[in-house]
């Protein structure tokens, strides 16, 4: 399953967050490409996961969620299951 994960940092944890990211404390091996932010307010970042099921992502989120003050996960479907549902 592939899944958008939306989140604003939260910023008094920056540093913290900043550390395991340098030191690979934190689980990549979902994230599917790089993590974009907003020009406007850079807090705010949009990635694709991909895991085998919703249980499965929040076993790799889950260490990452104490670095957010939100985090909003909505399922995704590639381009051809999009255009198999519209049919």
């Amino acid at each position: 399953m592939l899944f958008q994960v939306r989140v604003r940092v939260d910023v008094g944890k920056m540093a913290e967050f900043g550390r395991k990211l340098q030191t690979g404390a934190l689980d990549r091996s979902a994230i599917r490409g790089e993590t974009y932010c907003l020009a406007e307010d850079p807090a705010v970042g949009f990635s694709v996961w991909e895991a085998p099921d919703l249980d499965a992502f929040e076993a790799v989120f889950s260490a990452w969620r104490p670095y957010y003050s939100e985090a909003e996960v909505r399922p995704l479907v590639t381009p051809a299951e999009a255009m198999r549902r519209l049919a």
